[in-house]
């Protein structure tokens, strides 16, 4: 279940508006893992903007990505120090302003790093040169409080509907044409090295205009070191209208160029879209390559992001709040099962409990009326056994016990006790003292130790343990007496506990 509400939450979370921005219209794709829904273009002005709000108005809890179309953009390829965190924060700072002064919109990518010598990072850096006409729309953002997650280059969504593609090739210029206007990017091993975007007045939509436009870039790349000029340049047509077509042939007949057409039926089944509807809204094939991607260039400067870091937390909380109900609510359905489970048990067993007695009045209805009670025939038949054991030979029990006190005539006995045992033994206390005593302890402690281990060594006797003695040799015992006045024989008393066996 926990699981389940993982995987719900996740495409919950993932739902998303994707924009594309161009100076003169807003599209506007809702998006969500397995469902899109195209919500049209709206112009650049007044009325186009207070229809695109609202349509944010209905959306406003969901997250934008904003994919910008531009003329007005740069990039650039740099090598910088691998260094990291708050160091590299401030060093792409400082290279961004550097290289595009006060573009406010500005990003860098880490691509990778290299393989020799210091092992520097290599960067792609972007901006947008001049991008008044985009403050209108992030003005409309700003005032529904939109969380807008990033702004990205058309030309790296383009990167990954070349991923779905599974284009391999090492030099690739993707040549799109959108809205009129043709768009050229050029990808080394699969990443965004360079793009440009040709305007609507320049005749792109004759074939031989696009492929002179194609040429000047491989001249362009290969004279700014970006393409190695013995590299021979994939080059991929993608045209809705078909209108690029014809620029096909006069490419392959330079060897420097290997060309070929994207079938709008396979980029329609690598996307997951419908044939008919890619046709309708072709503008939404990289939108939709790029929406569930992470955005590795992103133009937005970070005041713009505070409302989307905002969402995250809140994002984060919900699904940490939702995982725990659902783990107590787990945790509590199966408790409730173990109970109920419990409980069954417990009234099958008093069940047969019940059957067990029911059984037993039965059986028991039937025995003969007995003369006396089972608690006196239990007395009886101990009593039975008692007497049939044969009777202890006192004579045998007490003779080594009276050959190891004739050899201690000193001994005085005071008193004897026999007690019979159950495995044919005799427990025997006895109670003594010495007969004379001087008053020197440790002579009569001698005197008893004597006449202990002589007990010890006597045949027939098992065992024997000192009771008490007149002077207490315990380590925690307290030392208590006098010293002076009469010595009294009765002070010498002592207790010995014999285990005697016939």
């Amino acid at each position: 279940m926990v699981l389940w509400l993982m995987v719900f939450s996740g495409m919950m979370f993932d739902h998303r508006l994707i924009l594309l921005a161009t100076p003169r219209q807003i599209g506007v794709l809702d998006w969500r893992p397995g469902h899109m829904h195209w919500l049209g273009e709206f112009a650049a002005n007044e009325t186009g903007r207070a229809a695109f709000r609202q349509a944010l108005v209905k959306r406003a809890q969901l997250p934008v990505l904003l994919v910008v179309d531009t003329v007005d953009e740069d990039y650039r390829s740099e090598i910088l120090p691998h260094v990291q965190r708050r160091a590299r924060d401030e060093l792409l700072a400082r290279k961004l302003k550097q290289v595009f002064r006060n573009a406010r919109f500005t990003g860098a990518w880490r691509q990778a790093r290299e393989t020799t010598g210091r092992r520097d990072d290599r960067y792609l850096l972007a901006a947008l040169t001049d991008a008044e006409w985009l403050t209108p729309w992030l003005s409309v953002l700003h005032r529904e409080r939109v969380p807008l997650c990033g702004i990205a280059p058309l030309a790296l969504a383009y990167q990954h509907l070349l991923a779905r593609l599974r284009v391999q090739a090492p030099h690739t210029l993707l040549a799109c044409r959108l809205n009129n206007r043709l768009r050229l990017s050029y990808y080394h091993n699969g990443l965004l090295r360079f793009s440009r975007l040709i305007g609507s007045d320049t005749p792109t939509q004759l074939p031989g205009n696009a492929a002179d436009e194609i040429a000047k870039t491989q001249l362009y790349l290969t004279g700014q070191r970006i393409l190695p000029r013995e590299a021979r340049l994939h080059v991929l047509l993608l045209d809705p209208s078909g209108q690029l077509d014809s620029a096909q042939a006069p490419l392959n007949a330079d060897p420097a160029f290997s060309t070929r057409l994207i079938d709008m039926s396979n980029l329609a089944r690598a996307l997951r879209i419908p044939d008919n509807f890619l046709a309708v809204t072709p503008e939404i094939a990289p939108l939709a390559a790029i929406a569930d991607e992470s955005v590795h260039l992103n133009l937005a400067p970070p005041e713009l992001l505070q409302r989307h870091i905002e969402f995250r937390w809140r994002r984060g909380l919900n699904l940490a709040a939702g995982i725990v109900a659902a783990t107590g609510l787990t945790l509590t359905t199966a408790y409730w099962l173990n109970t109920q489970d419990l409980r069954d048990q417990a009234l099958r067993i008093e069940s047969e409990v019940q059957r067990g007695d029911a059984r037993h009045a039965v059986i028991v209805r039937d025995f003969p009326l007995l003369a006396i009670r089972p608690d006196q025939l239990g007395q009886t038949l101990a009593l039975a056994t008692q007497l049939n054991r044969s009777p202890l030979d006192i004579n045998t029990l007490f003779l080594p016990l009276g050959q190891a006190l004739a050899a201690h005539p000193d001994m005085v006995i005071k008193a004897l006790t026999l007690q019979d045992t159950a495995d044919g033994t005799a427990d025997i206390t006895l109670d003594a003292r010495l007969s004379d005593f001087d008053g020197n302890y440790r002579a009569a402690m001698s005197r008893i130790d004597s006449l202990v281990s002589r007990l010890a060594a006597t045949p027939g006797i098992a065992a024997v343990e000192r009771v008490t003695s007149p002077v207490n040799t315990a380590s925690t015992a307290t030392l208590s007496g006098k010293t002076s006045g009469e010595t009294r024989p009765e002070e010498t008393r002592f207790t010995l506990s014999l285990q005697v066996r016939p």
